[in-house]
């Protein structure tokens, strides 16, 4: 096979060749009717640019007259032959799927590849500068060989994550498991992703080294698991394999003298440098006037992938041979800085300079004060926070713009649709060094943390309200500030204020998955402080006795519910004493003891009533709704959930409508009433679907699920059931879940898989063995469901195919259970369920 020949056909370049030359056209007649340059078209030809726009295609086609044919075969050419489906390509929502084409790096790709195809490999580390490129190479790096890995890739940006106890955490959001338990982050993402086979892409490790053996031990618990990690120093662990990644290549001085283009485009550094000018610069494109100029810049940069990117840019605005006149003068101030310094520190440290050199002196301010913002600013954030040392000119907007224009920080648009404003972690590490320097970083930290302490208070009352969709979104793009203000608060004193930071977050980090992050926030900064002034810490110690409930830390969430109520009775706080007798009831009850929990809840309903607080009110009043029902007074808990049904409805939270109706469903399928319940059930869904609420939308299905069993209808309960699982296994509900699959076995019994439906009974068992049946008709559904399996099956053969259900671990059963259907409308099992698994 020859480089004009692929394992498809022949290269577009040589067909395109063959097609001017059949056609009787030489490259610059090609060139004038196609309205292309004479250049573009000599790299088409000769594969330089193997992946052709489809516009610069179709003036091809129509400039060489080409028959019906031709123009197919060139098309097909250029678009590259159809591939069966690739495996998932999950990446972090703040790492962007890289726009440009790697360049230069073929000969790393074959390196790293041949290292990782290896079995004896379970960890590779790509290090080398900053700037060098080790993300972009990991990337394509696991863009090749996802092929590979049954699960696919999944890349995970580390950049933003201040601690080493943070990066499990991170790999379950990306992967997206949700906390199922009090359990640690390692054990349960080791319990999930035991069967599987990927690839996990750890990008900026450098600044968490210490999470090296945690992450050691997780490939360790899954054989199927390698990870590919891009650090700027290496982890130091024994499973370790190391491969460096160097500059980009430069042209030899006798190459630089010569000044061939057709030599010179051939070099690595020199080729990147062009193409990203040719993007920035329309016309632009290597001559023998420039191409030793060029080669110089390249020198210049030390061939560093940023570094290119960074420079391109200019060529908008300077002439080749000023803007090397530029870095020459930059690089030979900096170059002589102190050798004990890393090289990493030396040049990256030049291009960033020089471009900060180059943006008017209020953009340069701004920018150092940026270096104060996590994962991005929005434009009221930045305007908050960056002349809190010192009023910028015209305001700041004005200079965001300016610093857009020269590369230095990037404009995103957040998934609410706001614009925000990110730059590279080089850039801000230098940005900080300046902020430093100039003297500012302790007033534009603290205006930092009020804007963060401002942006979470409003938004706690906000989210129980008409807007609660958009402040969730709001709050998901300022989660990695929202971190970095609280570890200043302990950094520098002032863990009172982060204490009422985190109390601000407590829903948010409940609802969003961050239960677990969130109690260790709250723990640490009530071990720091014990002097914050009492209500606060009643506040402090509530929030911590919610997420600790919610995470199934019974024992924890009674502790500082009874610290709480104890300061509140003390300041003699009805509000604050009714919400920590709730959250003290509702743990208390769940450990068990529902005689002693409900006339907490109610005391606390009591005492709610003669204060205005509607939500705490509307709460409770569901939480005895909750815990009389599953105590046998389903018709006091009526009332209860009716009450709260109004004043959710008044109060515009759609999210507690929600949950009453779901409640309200659930009652009416307990009595029978299976039209009613219908009724409450689909207005539920209706609303948790427009919310994004997954867990009362799981809910709703859950019931909804249960009535279409109960009028023998194995289809519609099917569909419901199913999206209710795979809602359930993302927040980690495994009681709920394990309700799910309960009905899904008696689905897969109807629909005549008798296996599958012993197998969903064991795994239902073995998730929850305490499982409650709700009503005796639905028992008495199961056991005559069970009967007939057994008869079926045989009694060995059933009691091993439910033994095996029961090794499965949530996302597995869940997984299994929605194998068999994957076109439902509203169940997608790529996107809903963390990752695909065997099927044991």
């Amino acid at each position: 096979m020859t480089e004009d020949q692929t394992a498809d056909g022949p290269t577009f370049g040589s067909l395109l060749r063959r097609c001017r030359v059949a056609a009787n056209l030489t490259q610059e007649e090609l060139a004038e009717r196609s309205g292309l340059s004479v250049h573009a078209i000599g790299m088409l030809e000769r594969g330089v640019r193997r992946a052709p726009r489809s516009s610069t295609v179709d003036q091809l086609v129509d400039a060489l007259a080409l028959a019906p044919t031709e123009r197919e075969a060139l098309i097909v050419a250029a678009r590259g032959r159809s591939r069966p489906p690739a495996p998932p390509f999950r990446i972090s929502t703040d790492l962007l799927q890289p726009l440009t084409r790697l360049v230069g790096r073929e000969r790393e790709v074959g390196q790293a590849a041949a290292v990782i195809r290896r079995s004896d490999v379970r960890l590779l580390t790509l290090t080398g500068p900053p700037g060098s490129g080790k993300t972009r190479l990991a990337l394509a790096l696991a863009m090749e060989l996802r092929h590979r890995y049954r699960d696919g890739v999944v890349v995970v940006a580390l950049g933003a994550i201040g601690e080493p106890g943070l990066v499990t955490p991170a790999i379950r959001r990306t992967l997206g498991l949700r906390e199922t338990s009090a359990e640690p982050a390692l054990a349960a993402t080791a319990a999930d992703c035991r069967e599987s086979e990927l690839l996990l892409v750890l990008d900026n490790f450098e600044h968490v080294l210490a999470a090296g053996p945690e992450l050691v031990e997780l490939l360790a618990a899954c054989p199927g698991l390698q990870a590919l990690v891009t650090s700027r120093a290496p982890l130091r662990v024994r499973a370790e394999h190391t491969l460096m990644v160097p500059p980009l290549g430069l042209a030899t001085p006798e190459q630089e003298r010569v000044s061939d283009p057709e030599i010179l485009s051939r070099v690595a550094s020199l080729r990147m440098l062009v193409e990203r000018a040719e993007a920035a610069v329309p016309g632009f494109h290597l001559t023998r006037g420039n191409a030793s100029t060029l080669a110089a810049i390249c020198r210049r940069l030390d061939g560093l992938p940023l570094a290119l990117e960074l420079a391109a840019p200019w060529l908008r605005l300077l002439t080749p041979d000023e803007l090397l006149g530029h870095l020459e003068r930059r690089l030979e101030l900096l170059v002589a800085g102190p050798h004990d310094l890393p090289a990493r520190q030396r040049t990256l440290r030049a291009t960033v300079r020089w471009s900060y050199d180059l943006v008017p002196l209020p953009a340069r301010v701004l920018l150092r004060r940026l270096s104060v913002f996590a994962g991005g600013a929005s434009l009221d954030g930045l305007a908050a926070v960056c002349q809190a040392a010192g009023a910028l000119p015209d305001g700041p907007v004005r200079h965001v713009a300016q610093l857009v224009d020269h590369s230095l920080v990037q404009r995103v648009e957040a998934d609410s649709g706001e614009s925000r404003v990110t730059m590279l972690e080089s850039i801000r590490e230098y940005g900080r060094e300046l902020l430093v320097e100039a003297g500012e970083a302790e007033a534009t930290a603290q205006a930092h943390l009020e804007y963060c302490v401002e942006l979470a208070v409003r938004a706690g009352r906000e989210l129980t309200g008409r807007d609660a969709a958009a402040w969730r979104g709001r709050l998901r793009g300022e989660h990695d500030n929202f971190r970095t203000a609280l570890a200043w608060t302990m950094t520098s004193g002032r863990p009172e204020i982060g204490l009422r930071l985190a109390v601000a977050l407590r829903y948010y980090w409940d609802f969003a998955g961050h239960r677990q992050e969130g109690l260790e926030w709250l723990e640490r900064l009530l071990t720091c402080d014990s002097s914050t002034e009492p209500a606060a810490r009643a506040d402090a110690l509530m929030a911590a006795a919610h997420l600790a409930g919610r995470l199934g830390s019974h024992d924890l969430s009674i502790a500082r519910a009874r610290d709480a109520l104890d300061i509140s009775r003390e300041l003699s706080d009805p509000r604050r004493t009714a919400e920590a007798l709730c959250i003290l009831g509702m743990s208390i009850g769940e450990r068990g003891d529902r005689g002693a929990a409900v006339p907490m809840i109610e005391e606390a309903v009591c005492m709610l009533r003669m204060v205005d607080a509607p939500f705490l009110l509307a709460t409770a009043l569901m939480n005895v709704g909750v815990h009389l029902s599953n105590g046998g007074l389903a018709d006091r808990a009526i009332s209860y959930y009716e009450e709260a049904l109004a004043i959710n409805r008044a109060l515009g939270n759609a999210q507690g409508i929600a949950m009453c109706l779901a409640n309200l469903g659930n009652r009416a399928r307990a009595r029978g009433d299976l039209a009613e319940a219908a009724v409450r059930l689909g207005e539920a869904v209706t609303i948790a679907r427009s919310l994004d609420a997954p867990y009362p939308l799981a809910a709703s299905t859950l019931v909804l699920g249960a009535v279409e069993c109960l009028r023998d209808d194995p289809t519609a309960a099917g569909r419901h059931l199913r999206e209710s699982a795979s809602l359930f296994v993302r927040i980690g509900e495994r009681r709920h879940a394990a309700h799910c699959l309960r009905w899904l076995a008696w689905v897969a019994w109807r629909e005549d898989r008798k296996v599958a439906a012993a197998r969903l009974y064991g795994a239902a068992a073995g998730l929850f063995p305490d499982i409650e049946t709700w009503a005796t008709e639905e028992r008495l559904m199961h056991e005559r469901t069970v009967a007939a399996l057994r008869a079926g099956l045989g009694q060995e053969a059933y009691d091993a195919a439910c033994a095996a259900g029961g090794l499965l671990s949530l996302s597995a059963a869940v997984a299994e259970a929605l194998a068999h259907f994957p076109g439902d409308s509203h169940v997608a099992p790529g996107a809903l369920l963390p990752m695909p698994f065997r099927r044991p």
